[in-house]
């Protein structure tokens, strides 16, 4: 049996909300419905302020812009997030700071943010990995007192929460990603949410060419009008398939038996938007597992994505800064399929294929 990890959102009112926009003939960055879409978000996510830029890398890089990282200053970030979450870093010029995570979790470890923060630190980012929840709240309690922004790349955490609220309340600027794989899915696009009006007026410049008034440096990372439309409609449907993704990740859990296997620990009070089901593997050979898995049709992102700490990649390596924790991490988990496409056979299936596992 062959599972798919790939879920490609679709709902008959896409093409009510398309065609609206195509008889409206304004297609562009600058058209109402852009407009329509981020307020929406904002709704959504209660944020004062929403921009939707052309991809979640180009909000991230938004971010830095808004935040004021310039040449030569250094961004602290983990070395478990994709590199789609630090090239931003590089093209601002600044400097790729890894610092390790906490165990068996994705957060930073504010002990040694701590150690690391100089003159030169200009922002941090957090990269709550899979959807699981981090201690958003701590890092924020501690970069606020030394007046550091908090940027959340939350590119796979749409709807996730700590304490009952989403993890962009905690963020200085929360950005997303709305690629097609994600959980709301333009096909490409993504968003930046913030409660900061400055940091709002020079994002929406900033993706705007500086608003072409010949003072501002901006570049064009505008969301076009049809990728908004089907924003503007699929935001509806967010919690359903939120619903749907807990419940598949529930039944899995209930249902495993392996005592060296188990879904990842989760914070207190936090609630993953289970983007993917993460298991902890305690065996000696984790590599064999995920290997047997992927022989028996069940994918991960483990194998899909090469993961591994970053400094790890040569386009990276001369940034390293070795986190054990990080790599230790990533070594120890799995990713396994929740989305709302699954039939129940084929859960049951991955069930019992994990259950079978000899080690």
């Amino acid at each position: 049996m062959e599972i798919k990890d790939k879920y490609l959102f679709s709902n008959v009112h896409d093409f009510e909300y398309i065609k609206k926009v195509l008889l409206n003939k304004k297609l562009s960055g600058t058209a109402d419905i852009v407009n329509e879409y981020e307020l929406k978000l904002a709704n959504f996510f209660n944020s004062k302020f929403a921009v939707a830029t052309s991809s979640g890398t180009s909000a991230i890089q938004t971010a830095l812009f808004a935040a004021g990282v310039n040449q030569g200053d250094d961004v602290i970030v983990s070395s478990t997030c994709p590199v789609m979450s630090v090239f931003p870093i590089i093209q601002s010029g600044a400097n790729i700071i890894f610092c390790d995570t906490v165990k068996d979790n994705f957060g930073l470890s504010v002990n040694e943010i701590e150690t690391l923060i100089t003159s030169k630190t200009k922002a941090v980012i957090e990269v709550p990995m899979w959807g699981y929840p981090t201690n958003v709240k701590e890092l924020q309690r501690v970069l606020k007192s030394k007046n550091i922004p908090l940027i959340l790349d939350l590119a796979q955490a749409h709807g996730t929460k700590l304490n009952n609220h989403y993890l962009s309340y905690y963020g200085d600027i929360s950005c997303f990603s709305t690629h097609d794989r994600k959980i709301l899915a333009t096909g490409e696009g993504g968003f930046l949410l913030t409660n900061n009006e400055n940091y709002y007026n020079k994002s929406k410049s900033f993706i705007a060419f500086g608003n072409m008034n010949t003072i501002d440096y901006g570049l064009n990372f505008k969301l076009g009008a049809l990728q908004a439309a089907l924003g503007l409609n699929r935001i509806d449907y967010i919690s359903k398939q939120l619903k749907i993704r807990k419940s598949n990740a529930q039944y899995i859990k209930d249902g495993l038996e392996h005592p060296q296997i188990s879904e990842l620990a989760i914070i207190e009070k936090g609630e993953p938007n289970y983007y993917t089901l993460l298991l902890k593997l305690n065996l000696e050979d984790t590599h064999k597992f995920i290997d047997y898995l992927s022989d028996k049709g069940i994918p991960s992102d483990i194998i899909r994505y090469n993961c591994k700490v970053l400094y790890k990649y040569p386009i990276l390596s001369k940034f390293k800064r070795v986190c054990p924790n990080s790599e230790k991490l990533l070594q120890s988990i799995t990713t396994i399929p929740v989305h709302p496409g699954l039939k129940r056979h084929e859960i049951d299936y991955i069930i019992s294929t994990i259950n079978n596992f000899r080690y």
